[in-house]
């Protein structure tokens, strides 16, 4: 299977050929950690102490810090994102006189043991119990725990975009079939109480009646395929279908002949991975493209780039297609929103507080 990039923003990413196909592993363990919601597994509830900044050198600051078991820990929430600190108590210099008073080392000592790059001097102490509440509030918005992603199918002489919109789900392969069975679970969209991606689930079938769905590592995925998504015969372009697929950061491409796939008929400003699965043996041929601008990612591809049909290849697969898309929030396109995004989250709180 080639790809013809031409005029595109797509880059096709390099195979690796010392990678291999792996299960679940700790890159992905790592990325599943960032999901956590730390402060609320180490915070909320518990005595700890909550610093403020609407302005310091870093923008608008919440920190959070508590002593467990003789270790500091600190989350820091700054535009740039959040970050987990811990320190050994025995590393934050206090003076004489507080350790006999137990009072504690100063913000400035406690802030620079945690990193020099902190400007202590900018944060107000907050006693105000409502805040707990509202910073952990501010802390699951940020979390994400679901993914959409687009799946379009092309066959023999297809090789747009516009092509891959325009199939029909009756007209689909049993290759096809039997890959939508390995990413997930075919759903019915009415009454579905689950993750649902911006699908109708009022029985009206707006967005069609079925989809595909999966459980995976903890995360919900929500695929939606373009010929399960309503055909119009009279509209060329497939709007309905291209407003869904066209608004995923992630879209699947399954290819179910050798036509070349034209990278610059991609037209959407929110596509950044094209996922392209080709049926060869027992398993599947994949190649990467990726936009301009999107950071490298793990895991590597390898070379030849085939998987099986089996949980550890599926794994991968997922695995593949998840940090994609993280890696793409660290691009131009999203990475300037999600920081004013924090901004203002973060000025809320510290504006409510700080009166």
């Amino acid at each position: 299977m080639s790809v013809v990039v031409g005029n595109s923003d797509f880059r096709p990413l390099q195979n690796n050929p010392t990678a291999k196909i792996t299960g679940v592993h700790e890159s992905l363990l790592q990325e599943c950690e960032k999901d956590i919601i730390w402060y609320r597994e180490n915070f909320f509830g518990k005595p700890h102490d909550n610093y403020l900044a609407l302005e310091s050198t870093k923008g608008p600051l919440a920190i959070s810090v508590i002593l467990d078991g003789g270790v500091y820990k600190a989350l820091v929430r700054s535009i740039e994102g959040s970050e987990r600190l811990t320190v050994e108590g025995s590393a934050v210099y206090q003076s004489a006189h507080r350790k006999m008073f137990k009072l504690g080392p100063k913000v400035d000592n406690l802030m620079s043991a945690f990193s020099s790059g902190i400007p202590a001097r900018s944060l107000t102490l907050v006693k105000n119990p409502g805040l707990a509440n509202e910073l952990l509030s501010m802390e699951e918005r940020q979390v994400i725990r679901s993914y959409k992603f687009g799946v379009a199918y092309c066959t023999a002489g297809q090789s747009t975009e516009a092509d891959m919109l325009s199939n029909r789900h009756e007209n689909i392969s049993p290759g096809y079939k039997a890959f939508l069975q390995f990413l997930g679970e075919t759903i019915e969209l009415r009454g579905w109480k689950g993750y649902r991606a911006g699908l109708d689930v009022s029985g009206t079938n707006q967005t069609g009646s079925h989809a595909v769905y999966t459980k995976w590592q903890g995360y919900e995925i929500m695929f939606h395929v373009a010929t399960m998504l309503p055909y119009n015969e009279k509209d060329k372009q497939q709007l309905e279908r291209k407003r869904h697929l066209g608004n995923d950061i992630v879209v699947i491409v399954f290819q179910d002949s050798d036509e070349p796939f034209q990278l610059s008929s991609i037209s959407s400003h929110q596509n950044h991975i094209l996922a392209f699965v080709k049926p060869e043996g027992d398993g599947y041929r994949f190649t990467c493209a990726v936009k301009q601008g999107v950071p490298v990612f793990i895991p590597d591809i390898p070379d030849p780039p085939i998987f099986g049909k089996d949980a550890v290849s599926r794994d991968f697969f997922l695995h593949t297609l998840v940090n994609g898309e993280r890696a793409s929030y660290k691009s131009a396109s999203f990475a300037p929103k999600i920081s004013r995004t924090r901004s203002v989250l973060l000025c809320d709180v510290a504006s409510k507080h700080l009166k």
